[in-house]
């Protein structure tokens, strides 16, 4: 009975951190509020108190999913493939699937942003916990890695990838994803070298 009690609630926190995302993507920081979190995802605001202490926990806990489910397509990759080149092609492929869908990383960085503008210091994201699946993918993939040579070049990554993704998306509309891809890999490439 508790497994099928901890799935509802599992559910429960995934559709109120979608609704958070959502309500802060689509109707911005103004209309993002408890109650219209908790009406989006059919619950109570008490219930959302249940989850999350506050609106911008249910937004940070949307970025915290969505790397899980980002890492967890890294794991498709072959094993043949070195994670560093997984990783590149992970995001040229979520580049390529749509750049107005919730799940892209245009979506990420404007969760970002808006998490910034509402309180930055409130809103701090847990890096340790954020980076721990991608830290568990690097050292399992490439065995020549300890967890701080994995926790660097994940960090490396981050900002080569953001850095990338930041121009591509400062250019004016409409944009060619192969701009977007070519900038990938220049940045991806210094890791490497």
């Amino acid at each position: 009975m508790s497994g099928l009690r901890e799935t509802k609630k599992a559910a429960t926190r995934t559709a109120l951190s979608r609704a958070a995302a959502e309500i802060a993507l689509m109707e911005g920081p103004e209309a993002f509020t408890v109650a219209a979190i908790a009406a989006a995802a059919g619950v109570s605001p008490r219930t959302f108190h249940n989850y999350f202490p506050s609106r911008e926990d249910a937004l940070v806990q949307f970025v915290v999913i969505r790397v899980q489910e980002l890492t967890d397509q890294l794991y498709e990759f072959p094993t043949s493939v070195p994670p560093r080149d997984a990783i590149e092609q992970l995001v040229i492929n979520q580049l390529r699937d749509g750049d107005d869908a919730m799940d892209s990383f245009s979506a990420m960085f404007r969760i970002g942003e808006i998490l910034e503008n509402l309180d930055p210091i409130k809103c701090v994201i847990d890096k340790e916990r954020l980076i721990a699946p991608l830290l568990e993918f690097m050292v399992e993939r490439d065995k020549d890695l300890d967890k701080f040579d994995a926790a660097t070049l994940i960090h490396l990554h981050a900002v080569a990838i953001a850095t990338s993704l930041h121009t591509f998306y400062q250019a004016p509309e409409p944009r060619d994803i192969e701009d977007g891809i070519t900038l990938i890999h220049r940045a991806c490439a210094w890791i490497k070298k």
